[in-house]
């Protein structure tokens, strides 16, 4: 049962006549037809020479292709080569050298094929798929793999926190389909679309988010969930068009940390409680909240949640020492999801040590289980000997009425070694830059430290961001 085609063979098999996957076009196939296309595009693919082991790489615009494409392949033992569609030519040829597929599907799927096809056994720890993801000191994106063992035991344990069973196809006849608010590209999209066949649900899966786009489909479907980037929660709270959120229990964020003052404007104005989930491509599902802890109380604010059971965890020294409650350290997890860097070998080393994967977060875990984040180690700023995270100074500042969003860098300094430089988009206001820069830094003075608040504020038209929404650290005016 180790291959993740067999999730859809499941499906398949228990509720076939249902509907499995929506597009945001109209269209519609039942986990049958699902099943059935995916075996086409298996035999196409076997027809050009994969087999199990091969890498394929897919670079299709999201959408349902994207879904048949990742079952087909799987059904033969094959591993998906995800890359953006956003990607230009340089980036193309970038992600096809570091992985070297051995075949590419670059156009519209072919879906009138259709045949059944079992799929083939796989070793737990064989090879899944290649997903990019950032979090290097480079800031280039890295090939990630990640293994069909590893990828079904971190469904199987989100299910269990979230349904109280990691038994498949739980969910029942009636239930609401779950948007796939994330691109299939990213690791977070297609967690989401194997998460909603693991307990039967069906997926609706579209283009991009746009705001105007989800509030078509909130009145089509009445989704009771939904995963977001904090992104999304931004752009939703900050749209003057009013979202159909009536029936929806909760909204989980994960992706990067969400600021309280979005969280807070968007719990008020939809009256949801938004749930967090801490995970990464490489570690898998590792903490949150759910309703229940909600309702029993036991959430902690400014917290990532409390740690998976299941979730292998320690707090880590830089010599690599464990350390004690409440101490701060880089967070390390017990994992079998990925195999490492494929296109860094030194990466590698650095990511799994031992079987731990070495998530690169700094945190803490208190008495209850309960996790804490402190910020990225590679993007602490070091300021005359004082250790300054980015996040906590972006907190601070969006709660200012004139700051929309902002990211925090660290810059070279001859006498501190460092400090920390905002780059701010501001709200539309008659107040000169030169007086906003100036109030900017005081308001960060009377919440802070002294040496954490920036020694500079730089005006920026917007904020880079990844493909998959997240505000790149990288680059930006030094």
């Amino acid at each position: 049962m180790t291959n993740l085609a067999r999730i859809l063979e499941g499906r398949r098999a228990d509720r076939g006549d249902a509907v499995g996957l929506y597009g945001d076009d109209g269209r519609q196939w039942t986990f049958e037809e699902l099943d059935l296309i995916a075996g086409g595009v298996a035999e196409s693919l076997r027809a050009q020479g994969i087999g199990p082991g091969d890498r394929v790489a897919c670079y299709l615009t999201n959408g349902p292709e994207i879904a048949f494409f990742l079952f087909g392949a799987w059904k033969l033992g094959a591993v998906p080569v995800t890359i953006s569609s956003l990607y230009n030519e340089s980036e193309l040829a970038e992600s096809l050298a570091k992985t070297a597929p051995k075949l590419v599907v670059s156009s519209t799927l072919d879906i009138s094929a259709r045949a059944s096809v079992a799929a083939v056994d796989v070793d737990p720890g064989a090879e899944a798929c290649i997903l990019f993801t950032g979090g290097t000191t480079t800031g280039r994106p890295k090939a990630v793999s990640v293994t069909h063992g590893g990828t079904r035991s971190s469904l199987a344990r989100l299910a269990r926190v979230s349904t109280g069973t990691d038994a498949e196809g739980t969910a029942a006849p009636d239930a609401k389909p779950n948007l796939i608010a994330l691109p299939l590209f990213h690791s977070g999209g297609q967690h989401s679309l194997l998460f909603a066949f693991h307990v039967g649900r069906a997926a609706v899966v579209w283009e991009r988010f746009g705001v105007d786009r989800l509030a078509d489909l909130m009145e089509r479907f009445r989704f009771d969930n939904f995963f977001f980037l904090p992104t999304m929660v931004f752009d939703i709270v900050h749209s003057p068009r009013e979202l159909p959120f009536e029936g929806v229990k909760s909204v989980l964020v994960a992706g990067q940390a969400i600021s309280w003052t979005v969280r807070r404007a968007f719990e008020e104005r939809y009256r949801v409680p938004i749930l967090v989930n801490y995970g990464s491509t490489e570690a898998g599902h590792i903490a949150g909240w759910t309703g229940r802890d909600m309702k029993a109380g036991l959430w902690k604010p400014g917290s990532a949640g409390r740690v998976y059971p299941g979730v292998d965890l320690e707090i880590r020294a830089d010599d690599g020492t464990a350390l004690g409650v409440g101490e701060e350290g880089e967070i390390v997890v017990r994992s079998e999801l990925t195999r490492g860097y494929v296109d860094d070998a030194e990466a590698s080393k650095d990511l799994v040590r031992d079987g731990w994967v070495h998530t690169g977060d700094m945190g803490y875990v208190d008495g209850d289980g309960v996790l804490f984040l402190v910020g990225r180690k590679r993007d602490m700023i070091k300021c005359g000997g004082f250790q300054v995270w980015p996040e906590e100074i972006e907190d601070e500042l969006r709660a200012h009425p004139l700051v929309r969003d902002i990211r925090v860098l660290g810059r070279p300094d001859d006498r501190l070694g460092e400090i920390p430089v905002a780059q701010v988009v501001r709200e539309p206001s008659e107040l000169p830059d030169d007086d906003l820069s100036r109030q900017l830094v005081e308001f960060a003075r009377e919440k802070l430290a002294h040496f954490k608040a920036p020694r500079r504020i730089e005006f920026v038209p917007a904020l880079e961001r990844s493909a998959a929404g997240k505000i790149s650290r990288v680059g930006g005016p030094a």
